[in-house]
């Protein structure tokens, strides 16, 4: 497997809870540390939510480099490429939960009932002010005594009670718009080109090859992004590609020939200039760039 600097999670690799075991978990941070080494680089194949209540260090996440602080919050979506550094005194917890038990229970918000509300989600949250930082911990001390109670209808309240954490989370790193309730079909054409590209961006690159899956001319799939994303078909499947090769080139050793085959590219000679054509430095002058400023958001 060609990344093999990063290790892959699955939840019933870590789960210890007898009925939720594949679908929610919720560990201290110091059990989560005991499976997540030091310096090592990881994927999740599940949402991670880390509450930090002490202690110092680093988390990349991405390409983007944070500080651990008392009281930060940070959320990992699904694949994203993580690692630790200079962790001291940690204490806290950490909420891992999948697609599948965030949508449990059905609602008719398609905020609350849907994980898109999850997509673009800032990955780090810190400087709450004490009402805010007090109002998140008591959201994730009523789920975790649903999740360790095991009474009638614990699944579902569970659920409910972490989507009033997610949604508390999603509160406190940018406002929330009025949704239409009327069915969109353009929203629902961008998030089924958008969710194609995450699955075959190595090996489809061009818009049409994605309309023909779309059963739609590439002329009208561009039309339709570029008024639901403000970015034509082709820079989001670049986008992807691109951020991928960021996640191998800062957090394996592979070499750039390999970087390259990974990403479907026919030689290392067509992905640099892929590559460099988006972010302005080639791929090694990109990696040696991999010491950057903390983040503060």
């Amino acid at each position: 497997m060609l990344n093999q600097d990063i290790r892959t999670f699955t939840l019933p690799q870590i789960s210890t809870h007898p009925v939720l075991r594949g679908e929610l978990v919720i560990l201290t941070v110091s059990e989560f540390f005991r499976k997540a080494a030091e310096g090592s680089h990881y994927k999740n194949k599940f949402y991670t939510v880390l509450m930090f209540s002490k202690g110092e260090g680093s988390l990349q996440v991405d390409h983007q480099l944070f500080e651990i602080r008392p009281n930060s919050f940070f959320f990992i979506n699904y694949h994203q490429a993580y690692s630790f550094t200079g962790i001291e005194a940690c204490e806290g917890h950490v909420i891992l939960f999948t697609k599948s038990f965030y949508n449990y229970v059905y609602t008719g918000n398609r905020i609350i009932k849907s994980d898109t509300a999850l997509a673009d989600l800032s990955p780090c949250i810190t400087g709450l002010a004490s009402e805010k930082r007090k109002d998140l911990w008591q959201s994730f001390e009523a789920l975790k005594k649903e999740y360790s109670s095991q009474n009638s209808l614990f699944k579902e309240i569970a659920c409910l009670q972490l989507k009033v954490m997610m949604l508390k989370y999603i509160r406190n790193t940018r406002p929330v718009h009025p949704v239409q309730e009327a069915p969109d079909r353009k929203k629902e054409l961008a998030d089924r080109f958008s969710a194609l590209a995450n699955l075959h961006f190595r090996e489809l690159k061009c818009t049409s090859e994605y309309a023909e899956k779309l059963n739609i001319t590439p002329n009208y799939l561009n039309a339709v992004i570029r008024e639901r994303l403000d970015m034509t078909a082709g820079q989001i499947i670049k986008n992807r590609v691109i951020l991928e090769a960021e996640r191998l080139l800062l957090h394996t050793t592979l070499s750039i020939a390999e970087i390259a085959y990974d990403l479907g590219f026919s030689d290392r000679s067509h992905f640099g200039k892929y590559f460099k054509a988006e972010k302005k430095y080639s791929p090694n002058e990109y990696r040696k760039k991999e010491s950057r400023p903390v983040d503060n958001p």
